[in-house]
């Protein structure tokens, strides 16, 4: 069940990929942007970033509606960010990297920091 669950997530959010040739793949604004580096071979190391995204969706929708999917086929943002290895997530504003989490990470490896990070975008604003 969690498997198919997974799945139709992952095909969602792949399929929602634009194509980052015909626009910059961060918005230029002072928004930061989450960017999501996502490898379709291996989707099953990937959970732990979906189930952690689904949970501070509540928290954060406007910035998880507005995530960037970037494939491993995509080889000029990989170079760009200096990513190393599949799955990555990126915080970025105006091209500045703010946080980089990559690879097999538990579930809560992932929620603190990016949390830490969008809530300082929160509060700044006021």
């Amino acid at each position: 069940m969690k498997t198919s669950i997974l799945i139709i997530l992952s095909f969602f959010i792949l399929s929602s990929c634009s194509s980052y040739k015909a626009q910059p793949p961060v918005p230029e604004t002072d928004e930061k942007q989450i960017i999501f580096f996502s490898d379709e071979d291996n989707l099953r190391n990937e959970s732990n970033y979906y189930d952690a995204l689904l949970e501070l969706k509540n928290k954060f929708p406007t910035e998880i509606a507005n995530m960037k999917v970037v494939s491993s086929d995509d080889n000029r943002l990989y170079t760009k960010y200096e990513v190393e290895e599949s799955p990555s997530l990126l915080i970025v504003q105006q091209d500045k990297v703010l946080k980089k989490i990559e690879g097999n990470v538990k579930k809560d490896e992932i929620i603190t920091p990016l949390e830490n990070v969008l809530s300082s975008t929160a509060s700044s604003k006021n």
